[in-house]
């Protein structure tokens, strides 16, 4: 359940992301970076050199400059006396309060849905907090940034993490709406709970060549992936806790528990998510 939901949350932030930026998820990341480092300040000008953007994101100079170039081209982003930051044209667009917000909701969606199936233990929020838009996006970013750092050891890219996110949660929408899906008694994941690779591709905003490339050697018996008639099954193997993914692989961006923990302090009414959402519960992504 808590990969599901995970998956969930990864899905619908790379479905909008990459639409906004044209299939290129790379630059949709050093985006969110830069947004979390930006909302760092109440003014929203928080910089960074881009020398630091890329040991944060643990990409090379060169892949995270071109990108910040494109985004200042772009008017997202300018470059200021200590580093680069988003562009006031930015803040001014109609809708980045719209993104933001969209942001903020799937957050509180993970941990609305997650404290009502028992994975996140409810805690009392500090006393006259209140849990605004901004704590919102920046602990999604916070979280998009995380999941990839902590699924290095079986996604070395961020686009096979996005990929895998998408299978995951299209056969989860597709087992959750089978109740017959039972073998020995026991509910599993069936062939027919398999997504296509055109489905997963068109979602995701990428070429289906991509798609099957990227998925082609993590198929197989030792693979992420199960390959059917109907399409991709998430391998159970690939949901066992990853002996790689400790503490010292998502140490740049927090740990999931440290970014929960961080938002209750911020006000997240961890006992009452719900109350949170800005623009009501985001529609969950459907991969057909």
């Amino acid at each position: 359940m808590a990969a599901r939901l995970l998956a969930e949350f990864h899905t619908s932030m790379n479905i909008a992301g990459l639409r906004a930026f044209s299939g290129n998820l790379d630059r949709f990341l050093v985006f969110c970076f830069l947004m979390r480092t930006s909302l760092s300040r109440h003014a929203r000008d928080g910089t960074i050199s881009v020398h630091s953007a890329a040991l944060s994101l643990g990409r090379p100079f060169e892949t995270v400059r071109r990108h910040i170039s494109a985004l200042i081209e772009a008017g997202i982003c300018e470059r200021t006396a200590t580093g680069v930051t988003l562009s006031a044209g930015f803040w001014a667009r109609a809708d980045t309060v719209v993104k933001m917000r969209f942001g903020h909701d799937c957050f509180v969606r993970l941990l609305d849905d997650g404290v009502a199936a028992g994975i996140f233990p409810v805690e009392p929020r500090p006393a006259g907090t209140t849990f605004d838009v901004r704590h919102g996006v920046c602990a999604a970013c916070d979280l998009m940034l995380a999941l990839i750092d902590s699924n290095r050891a079986i996604c070395p890219e961020a686009i096979d993490l996005a990929i895998f996110s998408a299978v995951l949660h299209a056969n989860g929408q597709r087992f959750a709406a089978d109740p017959q899906a039972m073998i020995d008694g026991c509910r599993t994941l069936l062939p027919r709970h398999a997504v296509r690779v055109a489905e997963v591709a068109r979602a995701l905003s990428l070429p289906d060549t991509t798609v099957r490339r990227r998925v082609a050697p993590m198929s197989g018996p030792d693979g992420l992936y199960i390959r059917s008639r109907a399409g991709l099954l998430i391998a159970p193997r690939a949901l066992r806790p990853c002996e790689h993914s400790g503490p010292a692989a998502d140490a740049r961006h927090g740990s999931i528990r440290l970014i929960i923990k961080r938002a209750v302090a911020a006000g997240l009414p961890l006992d009452r998510p719900g109350i949170a959402y800005r623009d009501g519960r985001p529609p969950s992504p459907q991969i057909d």
